[in-house]
């Protein structure tokens, strides 16, 4: 059996060919274009267009039999009845709500009650607030439908809007408990004229269509399987799904997350509880990662400089260093102020460009570091930890991400540990399992943390949780 896995992430489109037989695989990524300034507000049916011609040139010699698909938590788009657009797609950077939720944030009792239901929080990047911030700004929601990229593209190819669990984990929209969408949070906000999609197992598939077809150059009538969200996903692609597992993954954003028996509801709010195609997630989630280094290589070095230049740069000596607060993006985990900005504190006139790259990274991980303390007082310490994403392709960052946390991390063997856990729940689905030789042969490398840097990174971390605090922004409903 050929499964063709299509993942829309936040910067790119993926696509993945996988034998069942052989255990061969090709895997294809391309940046997506986008036509806009704002890379958070997007053309949902371009990106489609671009999806699937990369999936179409991938397949163009094969006979597909199954198609899975891959996308991001927390987007939004409404389109009409009939699928026709009617809003751009609000992707999970847009922070328009972000005054909604200041004010909302202000009221302690309800955002006690909100995240209880929910396993979210007040924060702009929740599809429920993008809804009423729409409506505040005069876009009509009602008689609409509510979908996000993934499903988008489901439904461009099936016809059927149709989501999961896993999916809809992160809308702001879904019972915790009961994964099924709430009533009482639809009711609280006024949002029943929304058409929500149809909840489905994420094993159950859809016929493709005869324009789906054309759109993909396949055969109509293979299945389609219900898409997940490539944090779920991320889980099921290094089988971290026993409950005590923890994937951390390092890309564009930052996210850690706990396999857990039960939703996980943290009592101080600084972490999520969503859910995997498989069960509950308790996890934390940065918007500050890899797109802060590539702000900080693209402004203080020249264009032509490639990060494996800057590398033989970085030094664990010793020395003072400036506090970088990586909040470019606002803030998710473990605060989840919208408005929280980031920037270099302590700066002097010896740093060098290389020390503040430096600070960068070692910014990014402290703030995921300040996460990981939330997750482990909430969940016990993890049994494992599965490191994936960008982080591994630089030997200082995997090291000091090690070091700070001061715990041993396998480094996945998994480029895109997102897409094959895609292709592992296509495997599910047909009643295969989800291990399969071409995936878990490999052998498992060991990131150890040196323990005589321990003094030296505890002392980093207390400075950026001093700039922290000392930066910490005043709700501007407060005012």
């Amino acid at each position: 059996m050929i499964i063709l896995a299509l993942e829309s992430s936040t910067t790119s489109a993926k696509a993945m060919l996988f034998d069942t037989e052989s255990g061969w695989s090709d895997v294809r990524d391309r940046r997506f274009v986008l036509s806009g300034s704002d890379t958070a507000v997007r053309d949902p049916d371009d990106l489609v267009e671009q999806l699937l011609a990369l999936g179409r040139e991938a397949a163009e010699t094969v006979r597909v039999d199954l198609v899975v698909l891959s996308g991001t938590w927390h987007g939004l788009t409404l389109r009409e009845p009939d699928l026709a657009p009617a809003t751009p797609v609000y992707e999970w950077p847009y922070t328009g709500a972000r005054e909604l939720c200041a004010r909302l944030r202000l009221d302690d009792d309800f955002a006690r009650w909100f995240s209880g239901r929910t396993g979210c929080m007040v924060n702009a990047s929740y599809p429920v607030f993008k809804l009423v911030h729409l409506r505040e700004q005069g876009i009509r929601i009602d008689g609409r439908v509510a979908l996000d990229q993934a499903t988008v593209t489901f439904a461009r190819l099936t016809g059927e809007t149709w989501t999961n669990a896993s999916v809809a984990s992160g809308t702001g929209l879904l019972n915790a408990e009961t994964a099924d969408w709430d009533p009482e949070i639809i009711a609280h906000f006024d949002l029943a004229g929304v058409l929500l999609p149809e909840l489905r197992a994420a094993t159950d598939t859809a016929p493709l269509t005869e324009e789906g077809a054309r759109l993909l150059g396949q055969r109509a009538g293979i299945p389609v399987l219900t898409p997940g969200p490539d944090g779920g996903l991320n889980q099921i692609g290094d089988l971290a799904t026993e409950p005590g597992d923890m994937t951390f993954s390092m890309g564009t954003s930052g996210a850690l997350r706990f396999s857990t028996r039960h939703p996980a509801l943290s009592p101080n709010r600084s972490t999520w509880a969503y859910r995997s195609p498989v069960g509950p997630l308790s996890g934390a989630a940065t918007s500050g990662c890899g797109n802060c280094v590539d702000w900080a290589k693209g402004h203080l070095f020249p264009a032509e400089t490639d990060y494996a230049d800057i590398e033989p740069l970085l030094s664990a000596q010793d020395r003072s260093m400036p506090v970088f607060l990586p909040f470019l993006f606002g803030e998710r985990s473990p605060g989840w102020q919208d408005q929280r900005r980031g920037g270099f504190l302590g700066l002097e006139p010896q740093h060098s460009r290389a020390d503040m790259y430096q600070a960068v990274l070692e910014g990014i991980v402290y703030s995921l570091f300040h996460c990981y303390r939330e997750l482990t007082a909430l969940n016990g310490m993890p049994r494992r930890i599965i490191l994936s994403g960008g982080v591994l392709s630089s030997p200082f960052w995997t090291q000091l991400t090690a070091d700070v946390f001061g715990a041993e991390m396998e480094a996945s063997t998994r480029q895109h540990s997102s897409i094959v856990g895609a292709v592992r729940m296509g495997l599910s689905a047909s009643g295969m399992g989800m291990s399969h030789p071409a995936f878990d042969s490999a052998p498992t490398r060991t990131v150890v943390p040196r323990t005589q840097l321990r003094e030296q990174y505890d002392a980093g971390f207390a400075r950026y949780r001093e700039a922290y605090e000392r930066t910490r922004p005043v709700d501007p409903a407060a005012g």
